[in-house]
């Protein structure tokens, strides 16, 4: 039953969306609201072609066998796969409640899928129209009528003394358990200290030991303790009992209220920052997360006891933070975009650390024809330094803890006197660029031991073959003369080598790749090829890097792009087991490439998107592609 409640929860995570407004009986206090719009997805995949792929195929053959073969389609179980499907946390008052909610066209499946399943039909009970039942363990409640299918899961976390303590000066060990186990635990510790007793008599021979006997007094004692033993471990059961029954009456208060409507007065589509983080819905999920502070106080602070909020100052730098998300699938591509907003103070600081500026001659110094990816950052080195100070300062200056108050704040500012930030950012400016050219193999050379007949041990010099990647950093630099000064100490200590104007680290034999460090033209570099570097300091490279590149590099604070299918056609097949050759086969002709970007802040928001690309061959869009792809790893 559990294993086809996971799969049937997967299949309506993947399939569902907003027709039957589910959204309206969402609280407005909610704190994550997760929506996968089902209309949305059903039209890039219908039921029909799900059930006909290998994953569908296995959860409506685990239906039918859970069922006797009374239900045979996903479409019996009376889901509304035109509409949405919602996961939402509610936390208050030291109560954490996770909802899931899905639409139903009527409830007759379901009653079916459920009664037919006798350890549940017991517990299965009927209240209005309102079908329901309830974990005994931990009170979570599955309930479900003719318009809707909901479960709630609740975690109280007040701390309510649940496990207790004993008496630490008793120094014994606590026995929980039934009264006998607790007296026979206490007896046998009695007997073991009388057995050491009776063994130091017999072996003292200088000495005359007087045993004591056992006295009324002793055994009343023991009688006590297991007595008050006893009695707290039974407080400590009617307590956890007391609040697993507090909390299945709060599952199913809450869950009457849901489906009851009784939030549609004030629901979540009141919150200005949800609505504001919906957009066009375009999509096909979407995830948000708000009121930051909420969560913070009900998740960290209530559990360290309100320690942490006079610690550091939590709500200056949190306060009105959210997170939003969406997942669009098109014809060739999977995107997904992550919204940050965070607040004023956090803003200011974080705009002065990546208040960048991209050097432009770093175009100059790569192919893209023969670059396999890349991965840059586009920050300030003179903003990063001035601003994390301040960023300290404004975390611990009013704290409630004098000593961190007093000495977080002195360490910034000590920080900021040490540290010259406008010669520190002359030296490296904070705008990177790292890109892997190739990946190639290479023999090297290592050394392995092996031993005579008289166990004398013998070097032997072997070689292998190891995939290496060709790569050049890049970072702009106004410190030459600082640098040639570091590396000239370098080759003196024997660490490095000079051969015209480039160094060359020198590495160990079982290393697979050499490592160049040259400075030129107001850049740093390092690079695995000497004759690269030799070419961009002569002024003959040929780069060549098309204006999407130059834009995602230039524009964003950071860019992350992997030329996937050049990558995985260099994964040496023939090595791999054969089992799994095919799937190796599949990735290698259904890979494309993935970009992953950060832009700069617009305001208070900072905004993440990865891009995956998918093939337009054999997948009619992006969402088909992952089927296909998950099928592909069923075999």
């Amino acid at each position: 039953m559990k294993k086809l409640l996971l799969s049937l929860t997967i299949c309506c995570a993947a399939y569902t969306a907003q027709a039957q407004d589910l959204i309206k009986n969402i609280p407005a206090n909610a704190t994550a609201v997760v929506t996968i719009k089902g209309g949305n997805v059903t039209d890039l995949f219908s039921i029909k072609e799900f059930e006909n792929s290998k994953i569908g195929q296995e959860i409506v053959k685990e239906l039918t066998r859970e069922t006797s073969g009374d239900l045979t389609s996903l479409n019996d179980l009376g889901i509304d796969f035109k509409g949405s499907a919602y996961y939402f946390l509610q936390a208050e008052k030291g109560v954490f409640s996770n909802y899931f909610a899905l639409p139903l066209l009527n409830k007759a499946g379901f009653d079916k899928l459920m009664k037919l399943n006798n350890s549940s039909t017991e517990k299965i009970k009927t209240t209005g129209d309102i079908t329901y039942f309830q974990n005994e363990y931990d009170g979570s409640t599955v309930a479900w009528n003719d318009k809707m299918f909901v479960v709630v899961v609740s975690e109280d976390t007040s701390n309510d003394d649940d496990y207790g303590f004993y008496d630490y000066n008793d120094n014994i060990e606590v026995v929980e358990g039934t009264v006998e186990e607790v007296e026979e635990t206490v007896y046998e510790a009695v007997e073991e200290a009388q057995e050491v007793e009776e063994t130091i008599v017999e072996s003292t021979e200088d000495y005359e030991v007087e045993v004591v006997e056992e006295t009324e007094t002793t055994n009343d004692y023991y009688q006590e303790r297991r007595e008050r033993l006893e009695k707290e471990r039974q407080e400590r059961e009617a307590k956890r009992i007391a609040k697993r029954q507090r909390v299945a009456l709060l599952n199913l208060k809450k869950v009457k209220a849901f489906m009851n409507g009784e939030y549609a007065a004030n629901n979540i589509l009141s919150n200005k920052s949800y609505v504001a983080s919906l957009g066009k819905q375009n999509f096909e999920a979407h995830a948000w997360a708000g009121d930051f502070m909420n969560l913070y106080q009900e998740l960290v602070l209530d559990q360290m006891y309100g320690n942490a909020l006079g610690m550091y100052n939590v709500e200056q730098l949190y306060n009105g933070s959210t997170v939003s998300s969406t997942l669009d699938f098109t014809k060739t591509s999977a995107v997904l975009n992550i919204d940050y907003t965070m607040s004023d103070i956090m803003a200011k600081h974080a705009k002065a650390m990546y208040d960048g500026k991209m050097n432009k001659d770093f175009f100059k110094y790569f192919n893209e024809d023969k670059m396999l990816g890349y991965m840059s950052v586009n920050a300030s080195t003179e903003g990063l330094l001035t601003e994390y100070p301040k960023l300290m300062k404004s975390m611990f200056a009013n704290s409630a803890n004098n000593e961190m108050a007093t000495m977080i704040p002195l360490g910034a500012d000590v920080l900021s006197i040490f540290l010259d930030e406008e010669a520190i950012g002359e030296l490296v400016r904070g705008d990177m660029l790292f890109v892997v050219n190739d990946i190639a193999k290479k023999q090297i050379t290592y050394t392995t031991y092996d031993y005579d007949e008289d166990y004398n041990r013998i070097p032997i010099e072997k070689t292998k073959e190891e995939t290496v990647p060709d790569f050049i950093f890049m970072a702009t630099s106004n410190g030459e003369s600082i640098f040639n000064k570091l590396m000239n100490i370098a080759v003196k200590e024997n660490e490095m080598t000079v051969d015209n104007g480039i160094y060359k680290f020198n590495t160990p034999r079982s290393v697979p790749v050499n490592v160049y460090a040259m400075h030129a033209n107001g850049v740093l570099f390092f690079a695995t090829s000497k004759e690269q570097l030799l070419a961009i300091r002569n002024g003959n490279f040929n780069g060549g890097v098309s204006s999407e590149h130059k834009k995602n590099i230039s524009k964003n604070t950071s860019a992350v792009y992997v030329d996937g299918k050049s990558i995985i056609s260099q994964v040496p097949v023939e090595e791999l087991p054969r089992d799994f050759r095919k799937k190796i086969n599949f990735i290698t002709s259904n890979t494309e490439d993935m970009l992953i970007t950060t832009s700069k802040l617009k305001g208070n928001k900072s905004s993440s998107k990865v891009v995956l690309n998918t093939p337009e061959e054999g997948h009619k869009n992006g969402l088909v592609y992952f089927i296909n792809f998950i099928d592909a790893f069923l075999d």
